[in-house]
């Protein structure tokens, strides 16, 4: 493994990558007693097409079968093998987004075992019988409780409006339809299809041995050899904003809930371009709504904002990229014509504020790289975005004020916006 050191984290990190594409990123850190890694699969809830090898058929599984096969991998035929995490002090946990699912450990000691372990649990695949329909009523639980929850489907339905009826406006557990339709021969498929060492990565931060760990990787690879299965994961499309959309619901809440939603029209980018579009859009809606702005300081006096409660947030991936703005609100109208107008002067505020705002960011990024696990969960999100830790820095060092203008031309226009205000249902 060859190792470089990178005098703005302090840290030496290494790369190196296996046969079949499997990349392993290290940050070795002795002074570190807790270990983190981070097992990242390229596969989310919007890659539901697979495709024969020779080309020739194409199948459409059910919406949600990502998330369903993450729940389904930690059941192994001696029980649930979080269990024997615990038993050597690992806590493990997973997550599946649009794109990828995501495999967590942290411990202080027996990293080696746990590590061990996480191979065993994303490649030794395990369905009982009647696994699949006990999942399917837990999935199904959970899809119902969500419905009343504003926050969840302020969000879905704001996407909705953004991009119309595609995955990745979809609920990444599915829908109640979609679950009815998850059998135990799609999910298998799935696994085959996309748990392979060439759409995986791996990254580990802590007191490392790393030629120790190098060598466990590579046998843990070699046990678990994946066979070629017939078919393959088809390649994820670009998905571009409708905008100009607008919807207004009603449920059993006490206040209203409002969200505005902007699609990126330079969607596609990747690597440093990527990170930068990134960050330039986190930095104009700091500017524009973040806590030292005038926008948060004169509506939140007024009520207007709801403090923890209003927010802005940037989702950027090479496949899509958007940013979404609100909360709780009394006045979900004058918010919005609010939001508007703050955009418009944008250019002026970037001025007088850039230099305080681009500070704040870098400084966040210096305390993301502290703790273990925030440093395998960045070296993660570099990997999805097809870049690596290094160029975080030189993002965001060298990022000008030009950029953040060209992501406010580019996204944060009132034609590219859709919208969902929440209402109180009567009598809530």
């Amino acid at each position: 493994m060859r190792l470089r050191f990178d005098r703005r984290m302090g840290d030496e990190i290494g790369h190196c990558s296996f046969g079949a594409g499997f990349d392993v990123w290290i940050v070795p850190r002795s002074d570190h007693r807790q270990k983190a890694a981070a097992l990242r699969v390229d596969y989310g809830s919007v890659d539901v097409d697979i495709r024969s090898t020779d080309g020739q058929r194409v199948w459409s599984t059910p919406l949600g079968t990502a998330h369903f096969l993450e729940h389904r991998l930690f059941e192994k035929a001696c029980g649930d093998i979080t269990d024997r995490f615990n038993a050597l002090g690992g806590d493990v946990n997973a997550s599946t987004s649009y794109t990828n699912t995501v495999f967590t450990l942290a411990c202080a000691e027996h990293f080696n075992a746990n590590l061990e372990l996480l191979f065993e649990l994303v490649f030794d695949f395990n369905l009982p019988a009647d696994s699949v329909e006990r999942e399917r009523e837990i999935i199904a639980r959970e899809l119902c409780s969500g419905q009343d929850d504003p926050e969840w489907m302020g969000y879905l339905r704001g996407m909705q409006c953004l991009y119309g009826d595609v995955p990745l406006s979809q609920d990444m557990a599915g829908t109640l339809e979609s679950l009815g339709q998850i059998d135990g021969e799609a999910i298998a498929q799935c696994h085959q299809a996309f748990y392979r060492p060439e759409r995986m990565g791996l990254f580990l931060c802590g007191d490392i041995e790393v030629d120790a760990v190098i060598a466990l990787v590579a046998s843990c690879l070699d046990r678990y050899r994946v066979p070629d299965a017939g078919y393959v994961a088809c390649d994820r499309s670009v998905v571009r904003s409708e905008g100009q959309r607008s919807v207004e619901i009603a449920l059993p809440i006490q206040r209203p809930y409002a969200l505005w939603f902007y699609g990126d029209v330079a969607v596609g980018m990747s690597g440093r371009a990527l990170l930068e579009r990134e960050l330039a859009l986190e930095m104009a809606l700091d500017i524009a709504f973040g806590p030292a702005s005038d926008f948060y300081a004169a509506h939140y006096e007024g009520g207007l904002v709801a403090g923890d409660a209003f927010g802005a947030e940037v989702y950027a991936e090479p496949s899509y990229c958007f940013c979404a703005v609100g909360g709780y609100t009394r006045h979900g109208e004058r918010l919005g014509e609010a939001i508007g107008a703050t955009l418009e002067l944008l250019p002026d505020l970037v001025e007088a504020d850039f230099s305080r705002a681009k500070r704040k960011a870098y400084g966040q990024l210096l305390r993301a790289c502290e703790q273990a696990e925030q440093v395998a969960d960045l070296l993660c999100a570099a990997a999805i975005g097809q870049a690596e830790l290094g160029e975080y820095f030189d993002v965001y060092e060298q990022i000008e004020a030009a950029a953040v203008l060209a992501a406010w031309s580019d996204c944060l226009q009132p034609e590219q916006m859709a919208s969902v205000v929440i209402q109180p249902k009567n009598g809530a």
